[in-house]
């Protein structure tokens, strides 16, 4: 790479925020909830979204740039992320985006979170209903394809299972739906229990599932399950926590009960895969004690625990891996 093509790609590293901001502003302004699949013109969304035309025609053509939204002679609307942005879509990314400003706000933080972790703040430290809310919309659409992924792949008749961090209750609800004779728990904060048993009785599944608020690190439920889920969790928890989280979850599992855990994990090298190594600086800012594990480090912890027959899949839709465990 010559010196001109360093300073261009640096440049565009350095200014990658500018994208993620327009981004942010456009679904803050209501540019996305505005626009269908079928064209409006600038006067229009104009008119709807109370701003002026020449204020909001360069955000629609950057947004255009980018291929996020489309345009034609007659005006613009969605099309490529049409099932991400519509109204409605199950896959709406939207919630998503709110919680990436959240998270905007910490990296603001970064410097002096790399200094003192003290300044590091939890994204569950004095958890209100309304963040509640926000985190929980945030995930809920991420969660969908993986919950899909896993009722469609595992077989659960007959299972009992516990779902610890369960967030909007995707997972447990999604395997339920599926299969009549499971029964279960989901176990979470009290903000985020209220929402997952208002989830629960939504699809009408209070007679099967039920949520309760625990904090799983001062009191483990009790009980016996056929399996466990522990999506998105581990990087919340520094090794110590983990590995006596993992013992409880042992001891609660029938013989041959299984752990169905995700995360975000790195390479032994740790500086990859991309996404992994960006959220373990995220980590810095959102966590204490928290940490990104490495394959082999979970893996280790695992079998430490007394877990077999490993397995690691790396289809999941998302970045995530997922390992299965057998007590």
């Amino acid at each position: 790479m010559n010196i001109k093509e360093e300073m261009s790609n640096f440049k565009a590293m350095v200014n990658s925020y500018k994208l993620t901001n327009l981004i942010i502003a456009a679904n803050n302004i209501g540019i996305f909830n505005c626009l269908t699949e079928r064209d409006k013109n600038i006067e229009q969304i104009a008119k709807k979204l109370e701003v002026m035309s020449n204020r909001i025609e360069p955000i629609l053509n950057g947004l255009v740039f980018y291929k996020i939204i489309s345009k034609n002679e007659n005006g613009y609307y969605l099309d490529e992320y049409k099932d991400v942005l519509l109204k409605g879509s199950k896959f709406n990314q939207t919630g998503y985006i709110n919680f990436a400003q959240t998270i905007m706000k910490k990296y603001n933080n970064l410097e002096n979170a790399i200094k003192n972790n003290e300044l590091s703040t939890s994204n569950f430290e004095k958890l209100t209903d309304e963040q509640a809310e926000s985190f929980v919309e945030g995930m809920q659409a991420n969660a969908i394809p993986q919950a899909e992924y896993i009722a469609s792949k595992y077989d659960f008749e007959n299972h009992r299972i516990l779902d610890i961090g369960a967030g909007a209750g995707t997972y447990l609800i999604n395997v339920s739906k599926k299969y009549k004779s499971v029964t279960g728990t989901m176990i979470d904060l009290p903000q985020v229990s209220k929402i997952q048993n208002r989830n629960i009785e939504k699809e009408k599944l209070q007679d099967r599932l039920k949520s309760v608020s625990c904090d799983y690190n001062k009191d483990f439920p009790d009980g016996f399950y056929d399996a466990v889920f522990l999506f998105a969790v581990v990087h919340q928890e520094p090794d110590g926590n983990l590995k006596r989280l993992l013992n409880n979850i042992y001891s609660v599992l029938k013989p041959n009960g299984r752990l169905f855990l995700t995360s975000f994990f790195l390479n032994d090298d740790k500086i990859s895969p991309e996404f992994s190594v960006q959220f373990a600086i995220e980590m810095i800012v959102s966590s204490q004690n928290g940490k990104v594990y490495t394959h082999r480090e979970i893996n280790d912890l695992l079998k430490d625990c007394n877990f077999s027959n490993i397995e690691i899949i790396d289809e999941i839709p998302s970045p995530a891996t997922l390992y299965i465990a057998q007590k």
